[in-house]
Protein backbone atom coordinates (compact mmCIF):
# COMPACT_ATOMS: atom_id res chain seq x y z
CA UNK A 1 0.00 0.00 0.00
CA UNK A 2 3.03 2.35 0.24
CA UNK A 3 3.16 2.35 -3.39
CA UNK A 4 -0.25 4.30 -3.33
CA UNK A 5 0.42 6.35 -0.35
CA UNK A 6 3.05 7.92 -2.61
CA UNK A 7 1.04 8.06 -5.82
CA UNK A 8 -1.45 9.99 -3.89
CA UNK A 9 1.28 12.33 -2.29
CA UNK A 10 2.37 12.67 -5.67
CA UNK A 11 -1.36 14.07 -7.13
CA UNK A 12 -1.31 16.33 -4.47
CA UNK A 13 2.09 17.53 -4.87
CA UNK A 14 0.89 18.57 -8.57
CA UNK A 15 -1.64 20.76 -7.50
CA UNK A 16 -1.66 24.36 -7.66
CA UNK A 17 -1.55 25.52 -4.43
CA UNK A 18 -4.40 28.22 -5.45
CA UNK A 19 -6.34 25.60 -6.45
CA UNK A 20 -6.90 24.33 -3.09
CA UNK A 21 -8.66 26.07 0.07
CA UNK A 22 -6.72 28.15 2.59
CA UNK A 23 -7.34 25.33 5.40
CA UNK A 24 -5.10 23.20 3.22
CA UNK A 25 -2.01 25.36 3.62
CA UNK A 26 -2.62 24.63 7.42
CA UNK A 27 -3.60 21.01 7.24
CA UNK A 28 -0.95 20.24 3.94
CA UNK A 29 2.78 19.21 6.49
CA UNK A 30 0.86 16.58 8.77
CA UNK A 31 -1.44 15.50 5.90
CA UNK A 32 1.84 14.58 3.77
CA UNK A 33 3.14 13.00 6.88
CA UNK A 34 -0.48 11.13 8.06
CA UNK A 35 -0.22 9.76 4.17
CA UNK A 36 3.23 9.04 4.19
CA UNK A 37 2.79 6.84 7.54
CA UNK A 38 -0.54 5.23 6.71
CA UNK A 39 -1.11 1.81 6.68
CA UNK A 40 -4.85 1.29 6.88
CA UNK A 41 -7.20 1.14 3.71
CA UNK A 42 -9.76 3.17 5.89
CA UNK A 43 -7.75 5.86 6.70
CA UNK A 44 -6.13 6.43 3.20
CA UNK A 45 -9.41 6.89 2.14
CA UNK A 46 -9.98 9.71 4.65
CA UNK A 47 -7.20 11.52 3.19
CA UNK A 48 -7.80 11.04 0.02
CA UNK A 49 -11.03 12.60 0.74
CA UNK A 50 -10.09 15.35 2.63
CA UNK A 51 -7.74 16.48 0.01
CA UNK A 52 -10.88 16.25 -2.31
CA UNK A 53 -12.46 18.38 -0.07
CA UNK A 54 -9.80 20.95 -0.25
CA UNK A 55 -9.96 21.64 -3.57
CA UNK A 56 -11.39 24.91 -5.08
CA UNK A 57 -14.53 24.23 -7.07
CA UNK A 58 -13.46 25.62 -10.28
CA UNK A 59 -10.28 23.18 -9.86
CA UNK A 60 -12.76 20.19 -10.95
CA UNK A 61 -15.02 19.41 -14.43
CA UNK A 62 -18.22 20.82 -13.99
CA UNK A 63 -19.90 17.03 -13.75
CA UNK A 64 -18.24 16.21 -10.94
CA UNK A 65 -20.44 17.91 -8.48
CA UNK A 66 -23.37 15.41 -9.30
CA UNK A 67 -21.11 12.54 -8.86
CA UNK A 68 -18.78 14.08 -5.62
CA UNK A 69 -21.57 12.49 -2.66
CA UNK A 70 -21.38 9.25 -4.08
CA UNK A 71 -17.81 9.77 -4.99
CA UNK A 72 -17.00 10.15 -0.89
CA UNK A 73 -19.68 7.27 -0.11
CA UNK A 74 -17.56 4.56 -2.48
CA UNK A 75 -14.21 6.14 -0.50
CA UNK A 76 -15.24 5.63 2.35
CA UNK A 77 -16.44 2.65 1.53
CA UNK A 78 -13.63 0.59 -0.11
CA UNK A 79 -11.70 -2.53 1.06
CA UNK A 80 -9.38 -3.00 -1.46
CA UNK A 81 -6.67 -0.98 -2.87
CA UNK A 82 -7.99 -1.75 -6.62
CA UNK A 83 -11.17 0.12 -5.29
CA UNK A 84 -9.50 3.36 -3.96
CA UNK A 85 -7.07 3.61 -6.64
CA UNK A 86 -9.41 3.25 -9.08
CA UNK A 87 -11.23 6.23 -7.49
CA UNK A 88 -8.16 8.01 -7.10
CA UNK A 89 -8.00 8.12 -10.81
CA UNK A 90 -11.16 8.96 -11.31
CA UNK A 91 -10.53 11.79 -9.08
CA UNK A 92 -7.41 13.31 -11.38
CA UNK A 93 -9.18 12.64 -14.17
CA UNK A 94 -11.68 15.39 -13.23
CA UNK A 95 -9.39 17.46 -11.53
CA UNK A 96 -8.98 20.75 -14.18
CA UNK A 97 -5.74 20.86 -16.17
CA UNK A 98 -5.04 24.47 -14.96
CA UNK A 99 -5.44 22.97 -11.55
CA UNK A 100 -2.35 21.17 -12.25
CA UNK A 101 1.20 22.24 -11.58
CA UNK A 102 3.17 22.62 -15.82
CA UNK A 103 5.07 19.65 -15.45
CA UNK A 104 1.75 17.46 -14.52
CA UNK A 105 1.17 16.42 -18.12
CA UNK A 106 4.76 15.09 -18.44
CA UNK A 107 4.30 12.90 -15.57
CA UNK A 108 1.21 12.16 -15.80
CA UNK A 109 1.25 9.04 -18.41
CA UNK A 110 3.75 7.30 -15.95
CA UNK A 111 1.39 7.90 -13.19
CA UNK A 112 -1.49 7.05 -14.64
CA UNK A 113 0.46 3.20 -15.68
CA UNK A 114 1.01 3.37 -12.22
CA UNK A 115 -2.68 3.62 -11.11
CA UNK A 116 -3.31 1.00 -13.56
CA UNK A 117 -0.92 -1.58 -12.13
CA UNK A 118 -3.82 -2.05 -9.28
CA UNK A 119 -6.53 -3.07 -11.33
CA UNK A 120 -4.64 -5.79 -12.96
Amino acid sequence: MVELNQLLLELERNLKSEKLTKKWQERRESWVSDVAASVNLTYLAELLVELESNLQGESVDIQWKGRRGSWIKECLGASIVQELSSLLLELETNTNSEAMADEWQQNRDNWVKQMHEYKE
